[in-house]
């Protein structure tokens, strides 16, 4: 990973953190946080880790709190996170012990 992917990677981290940290007083600027932290994302194409990628819904771009604005559910080995301010599902499979 080049230098400047991992400065970005960290930038993109610490913008998640304040939107997150910043969501109950301005949701506009929480949502501003997670839109740079996207265009971050696409300008130097990189894959986001599993933590970050539940952090934000990537349709409306809005920073997901559960119990506020998201709505996470498990049933049948599946998580369903439900963004409620777009209406978008995302389902992920939860691992199985083989």
């Amino acid at each position: 990973m080049r230098r400047e992917e991992k400065i970005a990677l960290e930038r993109i981290r610490r913008l998640l953190e304040l939107s997150a940290s910043v969501h109950e007083q301005d949701p506009a600027l929480a949502k501003r946080y997670v839109e740079l932290a996207w265009r971050l994302k696409t300008r130097y194409t990189l894959r986001l880790t599993a933590e970050l990628k539940r952090r934000f819904c990537r349709k409306c771009l809005s920073i997901w709190i559960p119990g506020k604005n998201v709505r996470v559910r498990i049933r049948r080995g599946v998580v369903t996170w439900t963004c409620l301010g777009c209406g978008k599902v995302y389902r992920m499979p939860t691992k199985e012990d083989k």
